[in-house]
């Protein structure tokens, strides 16, 4: 009975003491929580840095300059005979690119918006704490309103939630930058043919037959000269007439690229590579307009500039630029080759016409000009050819010095169907077909005018018409020629091109993109700072805190916002305290007269031990009375042994209460 007496009675030997409680603070936050404070206060920032940094880095090293498929990520293709074959590789489309890219700057924004989330609440933790912020201007600024100044007791209070607004709101239009930043031109990607391209000619002379000669084969007429000349002009319409280059339509001299019709090509895809093309080849290296003709003409070429001159005479058609290289003897003949095996090098007169029309019928036939400006800052005489009843031939005369020859390109580009490229330079070696194709050149020039299929378009001055005229001739001349009189052929490995689109990024506008997340991170960390410097702590979600205060005060003078059309009164300001409960408290800053001295009561207070006075004597009946009036002053206890067996009724949790 002594033992359970005793037990029921409450020790009065330890009790609080309210000196040491308002001296004593919270202990020390431990380091395992202080680590993990930090860990979630900086990790979003960490990784809105990463993905930043990985997502530049991605695009400016790896997607930058770098092909992607256009219709399929296993293109198709046609070898040479036609057949339809599969590209032995996998490659990602263009719009996978533009998806991911997008996605990636999407992901980036998201996690700037894992930190930037909270940091309105943030903020306005802030400005309540560091003199206030009204009711207002608390609601305006969680509703992504910018509060006029009125709404702050500091103005660094209003920077901080201008800035805070301004980083959230403008971090979901980053992404714009670098979406934008992709340039897609054309390009293509090279597969290698399965199959050869065979029939390719390269001049070698199988029979020496003129082309002024004709034959008789049974009972039909052969004319070499029409046939070679029909297949020359078409060879040059073909070439020159379906496409005319970027470079050679302003041209200020004459292109350097140099063309062939291929028999066999029309499968391949333009932009296809052809390993080993022997091509024509004509290069002026000197070309000046001769002041007085009469200086430097023989009789025999005098007679040359008129309409009968012979067969071959290119002013058979009215047409200014027509003309070319005089021949020694008659038009048609091409210079004497010594060597076939070494490219023609000399220098010849050039002639160039122009057609000086008048009204008919007139008295007397206008002479052709003198002192005339063929050129800008040239000026030069003409001489007169042959008289029409509507006009009449003007030649101006040049020396010119050039090369002719073929050349073996290698890596030669498809233009158009069965039309491949070459761009000088290349060595240039002799040709059998060299010296006729300079014979028909002029005729053919001429006969370009017809159809004005393969005339060069803004040649810019006379001079650079002359020159792309008899270099167009030549080529398609000595074509003709190679496969006419040509019997064997070679063959030549293929490349053939698959269209792409090639990522081409703006550089300065993915160093804009990273720039504006990291001026925005270093928002983020400036706020980060400041509120270290606050008392109230860091949490990791403010918007779960915000229920966890006490609002009590400061919702006596607001109006209640569940109550549709009621507005919202200013009242006063609201400032952020430590309330004597232990608990954070929103206070209204005008209700709030004084504030009492901040006592921290923590939930685990050490007792100090108070001896009773020695002179006073208690019986052990009197001890147990006066030591459960003692605890009922001081606390309140949870559970009670012992209960009064007068009152059978009482449980221990009445007695409690």
């Amino acid at each position: 009975m002594g033992d359970e007496h005793s037990m029921s009675h409450v020790s009065t030997n330890y009790l609080p003491v309210e000196t040491d409680i308002e001296m004593r603070g919270d202990p020390p936050p431990s380091k395992t929580s202080t680590w993990r404070v930090n860990f979630y206060k900086y990790r979003p920032f960490v990784v809105h840095f990463a993905l930043t940094v990985l997502v530049a880095s991605i695009c400016l090293s790896y997607l930058d300059h770098r092909t992607f498929n256009v219709n399929s990520r296993r293109p198709q293709y046609r070898e040479v005979d036609g057949s339809v074959a599969y590209a032995s590789f996998y490659a990602p489309l263009q719009s996978d690119i533009t998806t991911a890219v997008s996605l990636a700057a999407t992901i980036t924004r998201v996690a700037g918006g894992w930190w930037a989330t909270g940091y309105i609440w943030r903020s306005a933790f802030v400005a309540m704490e560091q003199g206030g912020i009204s009711t207002k201007g608390l609601s305006q600024a969680i509703s992504n309103c910018p509060p006029a100044p009125r709404h702050f007791t500091r103005k660094s209070n209003m920077v901080i939630i201008y800035v805070a607004l301004f980083a959230t709101f403008a971090i979901d239009y980053f992404s714009a930058a670098l979406t934008g930043s992709f340039i897609w031109e054309t390009a293509v990607t090279q597969v290698p043919g399965k199959i050869l391209l065979n029939g390719i000619t390269d001049g070698t002379v199988l029979k020496k037959q003129s082309i002024s000669d004709s034959v008789f084969i049974g009972n039909d007429l052969i004319n070499y000269e029409s046939e070679i000349m029909m297949m020359a002009s078409a060879s040059a319409s073909i070439a020159w007439g379906t496409s005319q280059p970027d470079s050679i339509l302003n041209i200020t001299e004459p292109s350097t690229t140099f063309r062939r019709v291929i028999n066999g090509a029309q499968y391949l895809s333009t932009h296809s590579i052809l390993a080993n093309v022997t091509m024509p080849y004509f290069a002026v290296d000197a070309f000046e307009w001769v002041r007085d003709p009469h200086q430097v003409l023989t009789d025999g070429q005098l007679s040359l500039l008129y309409q009968n001159a012979s067969g071959y005479s290119p002013f058979l058609i009215r047409a200014n630029g027509t003309g070319g290289l005089l021949p020694d003897g008659q038009w048609g003949n091409g210079p004497m080759i010594r060597d076939p095996h070494m490219p023609i090098s000399e220098t010849r007169l050039f002639t160039f016409r122009i057609w000086i029309p008048w009204s008919y019928p007139t008295t007397a036939a206008p002479l052709c000009p003198q002192n005339y400006t063929i050129d800008p800052g040239l000026v030069i005489n003409f001489i007169s050819g042959s008289d029409y009843p509507d006009g009449r031939d003007c030649f101006a005369i040049a020396n010119v010095s050039y090369r002719a020859g073929v050349i073996s390109s290698q890596n030669c580009k498809i233009i158009s169907a069965n039309v491949v490229e070459a761009q000088a330079p290349y060595p240039i070696i002799g040709n059998f077909q060299s010296a006729e194709a300079l014979g028909i050149a002029p005729l053919l020039a001429a006969n370009f005018f017809l159809s004005n299929y393969a005339i060069p378009l803004n040649f810019g001055t006379n001079r650079n018409l002359g020159i792309e005229l008899a270099s167009r001739a030549y080529q398609a001349a000595w074509a003709a020629l190679a496969d006419y009189y040509t019997a064997s052929a070679n063959a030549t490995t293929v490349q053939i091109a698959l269209p792409t689109l090639r990522a081409e990024i703006t550089h300065w506008r993915v160093y804009l993109w990273v720039a504006l997340h990291l001026w925005v991170l270093a928002l983020g960390l400036l706020f980060a700072y400041i509120q270290s410097r606050c008392d109230h702590p860091w949490v990791e979600d403010p918007t779960m805190a915000v229920f966890w205060l006490d609002t009590t005060a400061a919702l006596q003078r607001v109006s209640d916002p569940w109550q549709p059309g009621r507005e919202l009164r200013e009242g006063g300001m609201l400032i952020l305290e430590y309330n004597e409960a232990g608990q954070w408290s929103v206070q209204d800053k005008r209700s709030t007269t004084s504030s009492p001295p901040e006592r921290r009561y923590s939930h685990s207070i050490p007792l100090q031990p108070r001896m009773p006075p020695s002179s006073s004597t208690i019986t052990e009946e009197e001890n147990g009375e006066l030591g459960v009036e003692m605890f009922a002053r001081t606390s309140a206890p949870t559970t009670l042994h012992h209960t009064s067996s007068s009152d059978t009724t009482r449980t221990p949790e009445n007695f409690a209460k």
